[in-house]
């Protein structure tokens, strides 16, 4: 009996637990993280990123938080978040292009000021250490000289690290940073 009893405390207690979260994910509304003239946006709502590209959708999301017909793929967003995108029944492509277009983002993950950057894109890490270089990379999403270690980022991505073929020890010094 007290097994029982037990049981049924624990199962009360978790049920609780689980609409409490489910209530407070929802009281925060969409935020835009990013918004271009085309219609994509990207929405930051329950820890996740919604990604839309048309009027109507946008419309639908930001009034009611929720879009018709979607693919999810978990951990594809900068910082591990789950990304869902809208997907359009008459045109499977439309999805495609939308993950493509996400993609081609250079997220910024981590500043300390103008010396040191890192930034998420195309599912690589890429560590700079030039402010130069930095504004390069966000306007053309290329680094000119570069050190590449595999599996080094947190979840096993590649890591970029700028290079400076008149400095041998500037990659060197960006991974220790990285690394510490």
């Amino acid at each position: 009996m007290k097994k029982l009893l037990m049981l049924v405390l624990m199962l009360g207690l978790f049920v609780s637990g689980c609409a409490t979260t489910a209530k407070n994910a929802q009281t925060t509304s969409p935020q835009k993280v990013m918004s271009g003239d085309d219609g994509f946006t990207i929405w930051a709502y329950a820890d996740r990123h919604y990604v839309t590209a048309s009027e109507k959708m946008n419309k639908m999301f930001a009034e009611h938080n929720h879009l018709p017909y979607t693919k999810t793929i978990l951990g594809a967003g900068p910082h591990g978040e789950t990304v869902v995108f809208e997907v359009d029944k008459k045109d499977p492509a439309f999805v495609e292009g939308l993950i493509d277009q996400y993609n081609k983002i250079p997220f910024l993950l981590e500043s300390r000021g103008d010396n040191y950057s890192v930034y998420k894109y195309n599912g690589r890490i890429y560590v700079i250490g030039n402010p130069q270089t930095r504004d390069f990379f966000v306007q053309h999403q290329h680094l000119p000289y570069t050190k590449t270690v595999l599996g080094a980022g947190p979840n096993a991505e590649t890591v970029i690290f700028e290079a400076d073929k008149k400095d041998p020890e500037f990659a060197e010094n960006l991974i220790g940073i990285f690394k510490g």
